[in-house]
C-alpha cells in the first residue's frame, strides 16, 4: 500500500512540476504557515546507506537552500513561541515557517546551530531525553552496519532463530526492514535483550554510536542561545499507542520536568514520537495537552490555520527528508498537494 501511494504522489508531483497547477491550491491550502519537522543534517555520504536511516538525513547545503528558499519566498523564520502566537492573531502577516528536529542527534549543535547562527534565523529541538542520558541505543544504525558489512545475517531471538540472505541491495533492505520490526513490535522490557541478540554475535557495540547523541552540556549551551528552542519528545522515543494511559503520562511528564531541571527553563512545545495516525491519537493528545505544553506537534501533513488554536495538540508538520531534497517538491507541498491526497480536501489537519 505504501508503494502504491509513493507511486502516486510520484506520478501527481511529476504532472503538476510541468503544468505549473499546484499554485491554483496556494490560496486554498497554504494557510498561515507551515512547520517543518527533519531530524538530522550531515554531509553526503559515498558509501551505500539503508533508506531507512538515510531518508531521515539531508545535507548541510540542503539546509542551507531551504533557508533562503523560504526567505526568498517571503517567509518569516519564527520560533514555535511566536507561531504559538501567531495562531491566535487576526492581524494579517506574512507566511511563517518553523523549523523543528526531532530526537537529539548531536549534528544539531555540531551542523544545525552554526547554520542557523550564521543566518540569524530561530530553530527548534525536540529532545528524548535517553539520548542525553546516554540510555537510548541507537539500534537503527548498528543494523545498518549489521546488513551493510554482511552476506549472510542470522541470530537466535527469545527462542526463535532468523536468517537472512544480505547479499544484493534489495536483500539488505529487507533484511533490514524485517529486523526493524522485530526490534520495534518488542516492548520495552523485552528490548535490551532483543538488541543484544541480535548485535552481540557480531560484536557490534552501541558504545561505538553513543557520539551521535547530544549531551546535556551541548543541550543547555543551545538552550542558552534565544535562537534556539529546546522542546521534549518523551523519554524513550516509544510508541505511545503500545503504552498505557500512566505509561504515556510518565513518557511525556518525565522528560518536560528533566529537560526543566538541566536547561532552568520552562518547555512549553512537545512532539509525539513518531507521530504518525498509528502512533499518536486522540488519548495520546489529551495526555500530552494535560501535561501543559502550548504547541504540541505530529507528522500528518498539513499548513497551519487559525483554526488550529482550537487543536495546539496535535499541530501537522511538513516532513522534509533525504529522499527528496528538491526545493521544486518542497514548493509543491507548501501549495498542499500532499496534503490533500492525503486527508481528502480537508484543509485543518489534525486527529
Amino acid at each position: 500500500m505504501n508503494s502504491i501511494k509513493h507511486t502516486l504522489l510520484k506520478s501527481v508531483f511529476s504532472v503538476f512540476k510541468y503544468t505549473k497547477i499546484h499554485w491554483l491550491l496556494k490560496p486554498v491550502y497554504r494557510g498561515k504557515g507551515v512547520i517543518l519537522v527533519l531530524h538530522r543534517v550531515l554531509p553526503e555520504s559515498t558509501e551505500a546507506r539503508i533508506g531507512a536511516n538515510s531518508r531521515i538525513e539531508i545535507t548541510p547545503q540542503f539546509l542551507e537552500n531551504l533557508i533562503l528558499f523560504f526567505q526568498k519566498l517571503g517567509y518569516n523564520i519564527i520560533s514555535l513561541d511566536a507561531m504559538h502566537n501567531r495562531i491566535s492573531s487576526k492581524v494579517k502577516q506574512r507566511p511563517f515557517v518553523c523549523f523543528t528536529f526531532d530526537d537529539g542527534y548531536v549534528d544539531a549543535h555540531e551542523i544545525i546551530y552554526p547554520i542557523f547562527k550564521r543566518h540569524q534565523c530561530p530553530y527548534a529541538i525536540y529532545i528524548a531525553t535517553a539520548f542525553p542520558e546516554g540510555d537510548i541505543t541507537l539500534w537503527w544504525y548498528m543494523l545498518e552496519d549489521l546488513v551493510l558489512k554482511h552476506e549472510h545475517v542470522a541470530f537466535t531471538c527469545k527462542g526463535e532463530n532468523h536468517s537472512f540472505n544480505t547479499v544484493q541491495p534489495k536483500d539488505k533492505e529487507q533484511a533490514y526492514a524485517a529486523i526493524r520490526n522485530l526490534i520495534l513490535n518488542a516492548s520495552k522490557s523485552e528490548q535490551d535483550a532483543v538488541i543484544s541478540s541480535i548485535f552481540t554475535p557480531y560484536n557490534i557495540k552501541e558504545e561505538n554510536y553513543a557520539d551521535q547523541q547530544l549531551n546535556w552540556n551541548q543541550i543547555i549551551e543551545l538552550a542558552n542561545d534565544p535562537l534556539v528552542t529546546i522542546g521534549a519528545h518523551t523519554v524513550n522515543h516509544l510508541k505511545l499507542n503500545q503504552l498505557t494511559a500512566d505509561e504515556v503520562h510518565k513518557e511525556i511528564q518525565d522528560s518536560k520536568t528533566r529537560i526543566e531541571d538541566k536547561i532552568g527553563k520552562q518547555v512549553n512545545h512537545f512532539s509525539y514520537p513518531f507521530g504518525g495516525r498509528n502512533e499518536a491519537e486522540k488519548r495520546e493528545f489529551k495526555i500530552a495537552r494535560n501535561c501543559g505544553f502550548h504547541t504540541m506537534t505530529t507528522v500528518r501533513e498539513g499548513a497551519i490555520f487559525p483554526a488550529h488554536r482550537h487543536c495546539c495538540e496535535c499541530l501537522p508538520r511538513l516532513e522534509i527528508t533525504g529522499r527528496h531534497q528538491n526545493l521544486t517538491l518542497v514548493d509543491m507541498r507548501l501549495c498542499g498537494i500532499v496534503t490533500l491526497l492525503r486527508n481528502g480536501f480537508s484543509r485543518v489537519v489534525s486527529v
